[in-house]
Parts: structure tokens; C-alpha cells; sequence
């Protein structure tokens, strides 16, 4: 428990009941009790600036037990890079090369499978040790130097099976960024996940496999994955926070609302509006980011566009920073709905702004606010049930509202604690860990 956590408790405590005694008393008191409440959570919030030792933001100290006797080249398989981008597979990419650039005793070398995908040739100034493959027959001499590989495709399963055959003492790690049969299952079927099948070959022909959350290597072993008898280790994501020290200029008075992100069945990116709507509150609005119009027009969003004309403003796709400020801007609250996430860095970075969050409380999400719970308002995922997970959210929602805007503030303060646990530092330690102990035992 966090030094301030207690002393907020036992000090509300005394406040209720001190309330209790008044009220039982038949006591009356000129001040109402919101006011009553504000002044009390001033008085805290000044104990917590002041108290010496208390540091939300201090950094977790860890010592790292492993020497190296010799440099490793480390390749890090992908197909995609920036400019390159399918999804969040290219931030995880760019996060841990940028994690290693200056370590001493492993050198990540970026290796893209260009059978699809051409890269512009200013990619190799903005990433050292860049290799190609361009042909199924340049892999030998690619991959000629290399250690040990990372691994973080799922649809080139002939390319991983090729290195297996060239090089049968190289360990495969693969990174899971997300489960495609899960992602198959929830999004009610997809053209674009429906070969699943070849992520299990991926898997075979891996020496280890990681996953990004506790939850999903769960559904890792439930979907029988752990019969393939291929080690299994949880690392998460690395983020770095970007408000440590700066003010996000949060209105924590402003009660309209936002999604932002992929636009799936599992994510249910709608759910805000529904509660929204069903809570008849005409005077929110409801900001939502993220709807693609490019390709096939999208039939189902200019549908609730009209039906919801007066609440909500919906924001296309857009990798224009200026657009993405302008919509944390326009909202109090941000919501990280669904019903499968492997570990999502969208609530990473609302904890981060000190957004008021509203959170499904399942697999990644569940894990990243563990400690802080207290300071996010979660609700309950019906997965089988939609108007129950309409339900759920409103009443997140109505906990948000009923919450003065100070509180609102120092709970998203508070919130911010548990971005520690996935600083680059940290996750650092534990690759260098796993790849440490890969290679003592070849």
C-alpha cells in the first residue's frame, strides 16, 4: 500500500465520520457537504505535496544480476517499421530499439521482410544495423552473424521455418502481440484473421514465445498452445511516459467523453454513445476517433453519425498529431472499452495525460491499473450480454460525474503510478534476463 493511499483512507474515515455524528446528532451546518468535502481534499491535497518521502513518480530501483562475456547480435524480424505501420506492432518495434540503442552487451540489428513492402531509403539513416530481406534465398547470409532472433511476424511462417532449416541452433523467440484466433473469435470472424492457423505454425517452429499480459498467456494455454511444449514468459509492453513533468491541461470539469483507436467488433468503440444515449444526457458529447471512411465508406458510423447528431462528433483516422491533440482537448473523460485486449497502449497513454479513464476491467487493461485501481473507474465486460455492457459503462459513468472535479484530478494523479512498472528501464532488465539465460544454455 502507498504511504499517501493509507493516509487518505484513515483520514476520510475520520471525515465520514465525523459527518455521521453531526447528522445523528440533528446538528445543522451552513456549509453544504460538496463544500465541506472540496475543503477536506485541499487540506490533502497539501499534505501531499508537502509530506517528505511521498513521490508518486519515483522511479523503481532494480539491480540486474547478469554478465555478459561477449557482445550478442540480437535480430529483430518484423514486417513492419515506421513508415511501415499495419498497427501497434510498429510502436513496439521502434520502443525496443530505441530501449537497447546504448546498451554494451547486445546489439539489435532490424531485419524487415520486404516481400510486401518496399522501405524508402531514408530508413536506413533513422535505423543503425538495418537489413533487408528482399528474396527467400538472402536469408543464410542475413542471418549469418545473428545470436539469437526476436521474432514478431505471424504471417510468414515459411520465412521462420527457412531460418529453423538454415540454422537449427538459432532460438526463435516470437513476441505475441496479440492472439489472432482470439482476435478471430471476438471480432465475429475476419478476413483478415481467419488464417490464424498460421500463427500456430509460427508458434511451432519457436523456441519460446512472448506474451504481452498474465491474461494472455492464459488464452494462450486454453486455446491448447501449450501442447505445442514451447517455453512461455510474460514481458509487457514498454511505455514511456511523456507528462512526468508536464502539465497535460486536463479540464477536470469537462464531462464529454471520447474513444480513440482501432475500430473492431472486440473493441466495441460505440459503447460510450450508447450509454450516453440511454442516460438521456443531452448535454455531453460523445468524441470519437479512430473511424476509417477511406476504403468502403463505413455504412454503420454515418448511421449512428445521424441517429446521434446532437452528442456525437466523430473524428476519422488521422496520423496528424495537431488532430490527436485537439480531441484529448475536447474531452474529461476517455473510455478503453472491449472484450479482448492483450494489453493496450491507449490507457497507458490516458494515465499518462491524468485523463479520467473509464476501463474495461479485463485481460491487459485489468493488469496495467492492478495497483491503482482505487484511482480508475473500471466496469464490469458482458461479453455475451450487450445491453449488459451498456448497463456497466453507464453506471461508470454516472461514478464519474458524481466525482468533484478535485477529486477527479488527484485520482488521475494517482493513477500515474502504475506506468512505473513499464518504464523502458524495467522492461529493459527483464529482456536482457531472457535473453541472458537463452544464451548461457545453447
Amino acid at each position: 500500500m502507498y504511504p499517501f493511499s493509507f493516509i487518505y483512507g484513515f483520514l476520510y474515515n475520520i471525515f465520514q465520520v465525523f459527518l455521521l455524528i453531526l447528522e445523528k446528532c440533528s446538528f445543522t451546518y451552513a456549509l453544504d457537504e460538496n463544500i465541506i468535502s472540496s475543503i477536506f481534499n485541499n487540506i490533502l491535497q497539501n499534505i501531499h505535496e508537502n509530506i517528505p518521502g511521498i513521490n508518486i513518480t519515483q522511479d523503481i530501483q532494480e539491480k540486474e544480476d547478469v554478465v555478459f562475456t561477449k557482445k550478442l547480435k540480437v535480430a529483430l524480424l518484423t514486417n513492419e517499421i515506421p513508415p511501415i505501420v499495419y498497427g501497434g506492432v510498429a510502436t513496439w518495434i521502434v520502443n525496443f530499439i530505441k530501449m537497447f540503442e546504448k546498451d554494451d552487451d547486445l546489439e539489435i540489428i532490424p531485419i524487415f521482410l520486404a516481400y510486401n513492402d518496399k522501405l524508402p531509403e531514408e530508413c536506413f539513416n533513422n535505423y543503425k544495423h538495418l537489413r533487408i530481406i528482399n528474396h527467400h534465398n538472402e536469408i543464410k547470409e542475413i542471418f549469418n552473424d545473428i545470436h539469437i532472433c526476436i521474432n514478431n511476424l505471424w504471417i510468414a511462417e515459411d520465412t521462420i521455418q527457412a531460418i529453423k532449416q538454415l540454422f537449427p541452433s538459432l532460438n526463435i523467440i516470437t513476441v505475441c502481440h496479440s492472439l489472432i484466433r482470439m482476435e478471430n473469435i471476438t471480432n465475429l470472424g475476419s478476413c483478415y484473421t481467419n488464417n490464424f492457423n498460421r500463427q500456430e505454425i509460427t508458434f511451432q517452429n519457436s523456441d519460446l514465445v512472448v506474451l504481452i499480459s498474465k491474461a494472455e498467456e492464459k488464452y494462450y494455454n486454453q486455446l491448447g498452445y501449450s501442447n505445442f511444449n514451447k517455453k512461455t514468459k510474460v514481458i509487457y509492453n514498454s511505455y514511456t511516459p511523456h507528462f512526468d513533468n508536464k502539465d497535460s491541461s486536463v479540464d477536470y470539469c469537462c464531462n464529454n467523453t471520447g474513444y480513440i483507436g482501432r475500430h473492431v467488433p472486440r473493441k466495441r468503440p460505440e459503447l460510450p454513445i450508447m450509454a450516453i444515449n440511454g442516460l438521456n444526457k443531452k448535454e455531453v458529447k460523445v468524441f470519437n476517433m479512430g473511424v476509417d471512411f477511406d476504403k468502403y465508406d463505413n455504412k454503420y458510423w454515418r448511421k449512428l453519425e445521424m441517429e446521434h447528431k446532437n452528442n456525437l462528433v466523430i473524428i476519422p483516422f488521422s496520423a496528424d498529431k495537431m488532430v490527436k491533440e485537439k480531441y484529448w482537448k475536447s474531452i474529461g473523460i476517455n473510455c478503453i472499452t472491449g472484450i479482448y485486449e492483450p494489453f493496450g497502449y491507449t490507457i497507458c497513454e490516458s494515465i499518462d495525460r491524468s485523463m479520467p479513464v473509464i476501463v474495461s476491467n479485463i485481460d491487459g487493461p485489468k493488469e496495467i491499473i492492478e495497483e491503482v485501481k482505487d484511482y480508475v473507474y473500471t466496469y464490469e465486460v458482458d461479453i455475451d450480454n450487450y445491453k449488459n455492457d451498456i448497463i456497466n459503462i453507464s453506471k461508470a459513468f454516472q461514478k464519474v460525474w458524481d466525482t468533484p472535479p478535485e477529486i477527479r484530478k488527484f485520482n488521475s494523479t494517482m493513477a500515474r503510478k502504475c506506468l512505473d512498472k513499464l518504464r523502458p528501464e524495467v522492461i529493459k532488465l527483464e529482456w536482457r534476463k531472457l535473453i541472458y539465460d537463452i544464451y548461457k544454455s545453447i
